[in-house]
């Protein structure tokens, strides 16, 4: 009689977790396509802007790279977890939740009603559209504000080679000068665009390069 190997019958064991150069790659996409399309957004949200021959490539690039992003997020976040846990991991963990529903709801949304709904109707029009439906966009927009804000501040805490203190710093700057901009207008000098697209580009450079080196 023979008798077979516990090996035969025994569970797989998991391997041991490795770096997903796939999510890495699309992250990087994901945010160059993000700062590109805000490069090519007019300086100011007008009724003569949406007129402009770069208002639908600006909305639909950088619509596309924020799912990109948003898919590739888990690369990021398993690169710069900590084992030890506690109230940064948390913060980690809330960082993505927020930055993928801004990322995967709030932007393509918005980015389908500009360039699909905003050029059909008068500017009147869209903008009674727009607040219409703020009740649900609003809050995701502010979780994707939320979602940048703790992403910096967890590189900052808890620095890594691959996201380190000067990301969490581009990253905070950038999502400060993009909110005080579309918060508060006329508070910062000049066009609202000078102000928000340095700071989507800023978080583009911070991401894409994360990206870039996790995918190595």
């Amino acid at each position: 009689m023979t008798i077979e190997s516990p090996q035969s019958t025994a569970p797989a064991v998991a391997a041991p977790p490795h770096r997903d150069r796939g999510r890495a790659v699309t992250l990087a996409v994901g945010a160059l396509l993000w700062a590109v399309g805000n490069l090519l957004h007019p300086l100011e949200h007008s009724e003569d802007a949406v007129h402009a021959p770069t208002w639908a490539p600006a909305h639909l690039t950088f619509a596309v790279g924020a799912v990109l992003m948003a898919v590739g997020l888990p690369a990021l976040v398993r690169a710069i977890r900590r084992p030890d846990g506690g109230v940064a991991s948390g913060m980690l963990t809330l960082a993505h939740g927020s930055l993928f529903a801004g990322l995967a709801v709030v932007i393509p949304i918005g980015a389908y009603h500009e360039v699909f709904v905003s050029t059909g109707v008068d500017h009147h029009t869209a903008s009674e559209i727009a607040d219409a439906s703020a009740a649900v966009l609003a809050p995701l927009s502010m979780a994707l504000l939320l979602g940048f804000v703790l992403l910096a501040v967890y590189a900052l805490l808890r620095p890594a080679a691959v996201f380190g203190r000067w990301s969490g710093v581009l990253i905070l700057a950038g999502t400060l000068s993009m909110t005080v901009a579309a918060m508060i207008p006329g508070l910062l000098p000049g066009a609202e665009g000078w102000w928000i697209i340095p700071g989507t580009v800023a978080q583009g450079v911070a991401i894409g390069v994360a990206g870039v080196r996790i995918a190595r």
